[in-house]
């Protein structure tokens, strides 16, 4: 009896925890609905050996923002995000490593931020991550081309379920 009552206890805990992170899920994904506009920035830590032409900002947005074109959305310009903090934007965090084995270790990160008010301060205004994917990877150096195709389907990502709530 006594291991029935732990079994339904342990049930319990592992069923509310279950609830709990899709309740966190749900919660992500309905922060993307009615968005209207919205800029991208991406923003790229990398070894100075690693040439600009090979991971470069502009061209990175520049083929996320093509894919992200496709939603029924305004992709607010970089002239016009520099005006205001006021925006939605799309973070796009690239990180990338060089290992002493000759390889590279990369991190890709997308947060979603928008205004938010903080209403234990008073509805402060300020901008918070409402939205979150990440990858990891490890490429050669003749490989460091891939970084840039998987920020991109990680973007894809962002489409998937945007699209999904609007």
């Amino acid at each position: 009896m006594k291991s029935l009552f732990s079994f339904l206890a342990l049930f319990l805990i592992l069923s509310s925890a279950n609830i709990f992170a899709q309740n966190e899920v749900l919660r992500e994904l309905n922060s993307l609905s009615g968005i209207s506009s919205f800029g991208v920035v991406v923003n790229i830590e990398k070894p100075a050996s690693i040439d600009d032409n090979e991971l470069n900002s502009r061209d990175i947005r520049k083929k996320i923002a093509e894919q992200l074109g496709e939603l029924p959305i305004e992709i607010i310009s970089d002239a016009i995000l520099r005006q205001s903090d006021q925006y939605p934007i799309l973070h796009i965090h690239i990180n990338v490593m060089k290992a002493p084995n000759l390889t590279y270790p990369y991190s890709i990160e997308l947060n979603f931020y928008q205004p938010v008010k903080l209403v234990l301060k008073n509805d402060l205004q300020s901008m918070a991550s409402t939205w979150n994917k990440g990858q990891i990877g490890v490429v050669s150096e003749d490989l460091l081309p891939l970084i840039v195709e998987q920020a991109v389907y990680t973007a894809n990502l962002f489409k998937d379920e945007f699209m999904e709530v609007n």
